[in-house]
C-alpha cells in the first residue's frame, strides 16, 4: 500500500478488503451447498456466519499496521471492524436474496417441507419437556408460512450483523494500540 493514503482510506480500504471478501465466500458456500445437492437455506448455510467475528478481528489487526507505534486507537478500530461486517452482511443478503430468486420458489418450499419434517422427527423431545406441547404447537405454527426471499435475505443481515458487531468492540479494545 502507498504511504499517501489517508487515515480514512487506509480504514476503508481494509474494510472493503475484509468484507467484500467474507461477502462474497457467504455467497459461494451457498452455491456450493446448492451445486453439492445440499438444502442452501438449511443449518448449514449459517456456517458461513462463522467466517465474519474472525474477519471483523483480522481487519482490525491488519489495520493496526498502518498506524505504527501508537496503533489506530478505540475508534478507528472500532470503524473499521463495523465498516467490515456491514459490508459482510449486505453482500452476503444481497447474494442470498438474489440467489433465493433465480433459483426459485419451489426450493423454499422443499426447506420448509424439510424443516416441518425435522420438526416432526423431534416432536417426542418437546413433549417430554415442561411447556413442550405449547412450544411445539408455536413452532409448527411457524413453519406453516414459507419465507419470502426478501425475509431470508433479512434474516442472514440481521444476524450476521449482530454476530459481527459483538465480536468488533472486543477486537478493538485489543487491537486499539
Amino acid at each position: 500500500m502507498s504511504t499517501t493514503l489517508s487515515f480514512s482510506q487506509r480504514i476503508l480500504r481494509t474494510a472493503l478488503l475484509f468484507g467484500v471478501g467474507v461477502g462474497l465466500l457467504s455467497l459461494l458456500w451457498l452455491l456450493y451447498l446448492y451445486v453439492a445437492g445440499h438444502n442452501p437455506y438449511g443449518p448449514k448455510r449459517l456456517m458461513s456466519t462463522v467466517l465474519l467475528p474472525f474477519a471483523a478481528v483480522l481487519c482490525q489487526w491488519y489495520v493496526r499496521r498502518y498506524f505504527q507505534p501508537n496503533g489506530p486507537g478505540l475508534v478507528r478500530a472500532v470503524l473499521t471492524g463495523i465498516i467490515t461486517v456491514v459490508l459482510a452482511s449486505g453482500i452476503s443478503a444481497v447474494g442470498l436474496y438474489g440467489f433465493a430468486r433465480s433459483a426459485g420458489p419451489e426450493l423454499i418450499e422443499k426447506n420448509g417441507a424439510e424443516m416441518r419434517a425435522i420438526l416432526q422427527a423431534g416432536k417426542g423431545i418437546y413433549l417430554k419437556q415442561r411447556d413442550g406441547a405449547r412450544r411445539f404447537a408455536l413452532e409448527e405454527k411457524a413453519l406453516q408460512h414459507n419465507p419470502q426471499p426478501s425475509e431470508l435475505a433479512l434474516d442472514e443481515f440481521y444476524k450476521k450483523l449482530i454476530l459481527g458487531v459483538l465480536f468488533v468492540l472486543p477486537g478493538a479494545v485489543f487491537f486499539r494500540k
